[in-house]
């Protein structure tokens, strides 16, 4: 379910009907909007609303509560410090929006015909009207399409958290094509965590090392999202490879059991998994005693996308430490020109002085 913000909510008695001004913030990809607080208009009938819109750069559909006619549309790209209502305003540069409705005129398809930057944080403003003359302005929010998403997999995981030696736990991905991460998303089952990568460009054979966490408040844990490598200069960056960090001080992967999945947000699909567990924990649990790593594992399952069953019994096993676990992938470079199933077979168990982040493995 989506977070919606009314910013502005005025509405005010006209000859003829009544006028909204709705500010929506949109974090996923679908919403429902309830009519809670929407006032009547004249003649007894309900004012037109939104019930639920959807993006996928570069459309966004809108559908309302009855048929409307589209009054405006445009686009703008956002400031981030201002108000929806102050960026419409303030705007001098509107970004051409088209739009055509499918089966009636209560499903409304924007298209924003002019090319945005990837990763930047834009605007759609509309005026709609409905049949008795009441109108509903509102504007939804949007990220510049990224369609050069790299081809990326999951290689390495370290549950390494050690506050004394400043170092956190991660995730090293590699890079099977070229291209910009923006769109790629993290997710951790064991605590329903959400990691969005950011706008970078990385090349084809490139290591990228995710932190999870900061490791440290002196401002070294520096994101590497341009050329140079070595920015970063917390205890555990690594030189001359690709530097991540989230600035989040909460606790991430679980030593015990867990499922990373890498997604591709912009096309709704689970490009690589993991799957790890300690082998006491295997032979005492059949199925995943968490719900949403059970839940996981069975999308995992459906999509062939680990192994057979996907259960515990499946998982490649962790370090038998019981507060540390690593993995690491074995076969990263051969598929830069192979194509192999994605299985237990390809991982291996290793210690924290075996972990290679940011290095071939």
């Amino acid at each position: 379910m989506k977070k919606i913000v009314f910013e502005l909510f005025r509405p005010f008695a006209m000859s003829f009907g009544i006028v909204l001004l709705v500010a929506v913030c949109m974090y996923h990809s679908s919403c429902q909007i309830t009519p809670e607080g929407i006032t009547l208009i004249s003649d007894g009938a309900s004012c037109v609303r939104i019930v639920d819109y959807n993006v996928e750069n570069p459309f966004i559909k809108v559908s309302f509560s009855k048929e409307v006619n589209i009054s405006k549309v445009f686009a703008v790209e956002a400031d981030e410090t201002k108000t929806s209502i102050e960026n419409f305003i303030n705007s001098e540069e509107k970004i051409l929006v088209d739009y055509s409705s499918e089966t009636d005129k209560k499903n409304i398809i924007f298209e924003v015909k002019e090319k945005t930057k990837i990763g930047k944080n834009y605007e759609l403003f509309a005026s709609v009207k409905d049949e008795y003359g009441n109108s509903l302005s509102f504007t939804i929010p949007f990220y510049g399409e990224n369609k050069n998403i790299p081809k990326v997999i999951i290689s390495e995981a370290g549950d390494n958290y050690n506050k004394a030696k400043q170092t956190v736990e991660y995730i090293e991905l590699f890079c099977l094509t070229s291209g910009n991460l923006f769109g790629l998303e993290l997710y951790t089952a064991s605590d329903g965590k959400t990691y969005k990568l950011p706008c970078c460009e990385v090349k084809k054979g490139e290591y990228i090392v995710v932190h999870l966490r900061r490791s440290d408040t002196n401002g070294l844990c520096v994101s590497e999202l341009e050329n140079d490598l070595n920015l970063s200069k917390a205890p555990d960056s690594v030189s001359d490879a690709r530097d991540i960090w989230f600035t989040s001080d909460d606790s991430a992967l679980s030593s015990t059991a867990e499922i990373i999945l890498l997604k591709n947000k912009t096309q709704s699909i689970i490009e690589d998994c993991v799957m790890y567990c300690t082998r006491d924990y295997s032979e005492q649990n059949e199925v995943w005693k968490n719900d949403e790593l059970q839940n996981i594992a069975l999308v995992c399952k459906e999509k062939g996308l680990w192994g057979k069953n996907c259960m515990p019994s499946d998982a490649v096993y962790s370090t038998e430490a019981k507060s540390t676990s690593y993995v690491m992938r074995t076969n990263c470079e051969q598929l830069l020109t192979e194509n192999q199933k994605n299985t237990r077979d390809n991982w291996l168990r290793i210690t924290k002085t075996q972990s290679t982040p940011g290095r071939s493995n």
